[in-house]
């Protein structure tokens, strides 16, 4: 098993590990305070400010877009080191298939989610509010991808059972929760009811980020 196992991760672990790292050094290069924001935004005091021009501007290559782009690679691994569930043998049953499996079901998650934020916020009227609600979202998800991703990398390597996967899960919950909790604080800001609000996070976070979860 250890000969497999060892094949598995180098087949395609490592190399998207690398080529997530290529970006983020690109990124980096590009403009390397932004790179920084991100890492710390969480819990730096104009978080929501960050976050609501998160990926904002004209379509072109920046940095947002490439920490995006990395962190778009490394959700994977994350979501590979959660369905694990600390049982080591289990990473087995992944492989460059599963992954872009993965790769591509978020993929579609996140094009589709914009695509019906514009819409819904282009019944309600609320259009520009509605893409930035999804700039919070995004940079929510960028970075737990990023961290969360590099963090199940290394736990493929150590001998920490159920523990990476309580770990790992704590991360993905804590962050997950001061999303939700920045998300109903920016709608009720915005003057949204809470019928709205609900519907949002129900139909264009919750339901469809478990139903993914579920589908890999």
């Amino acid at each position: 098993m250890g000969a497999d196992l060892s094949q598995r991760i180098t087949d395609w672990m490592i190399i998207i590990s690398l080529a997530a790292g290529t970006l983020l050094v690109l990124a980096r290069f590009i403009d390397r305070s932004r790179v920084l924001e991100l890492l710390q935004f969480p819990w730096h005091g104009q978080s929501e400010e960050f976050s609501l021009r998160f990926n904002s501007g004209k379509v072109k290559l920046n940095a947002d877009r490439l920490l995006i782009l990395a962190a778009w690679l490394l959700f994977p691994l994350l979501i590979v080191a959660l369905k694990m569930e600390g049982n080591p043998e289990a990473i087995l049953l992944y492989d460059w298939a599963g992954f872009f499996r993965i790769f591509l079901l978020s993929g579609l998650y996140l094009v589709l989610k914009l695509l019906l934020a514009s819409a819904v916020g282009y019944v309600f009227e609320r259009e520009e509010a509605s893409l930035q609600s999804q700039n919070l979202a995004l940079a929510h998800f960028t970075w737990i991808a990023l961290i969360g991703g590099v963090f199940a990398f290394l736990t493929f390597f150590l001998p920490l059972a159920k523990i990476q996967f309580y770990l790992i899960g704590g991360l993905v919950l804590v962050i997950g929760l001061i999303f939700l909790v920045r998300s109903v604080y920016y709608s009720i800001k915005m003057g949204y009811s809470w019928s709205y609000i609900i519907l949002y996070l129900c139909a264009l976070e919750l339901i469809p980020l478990m139903f993914l979860y579920s589908l890999v």
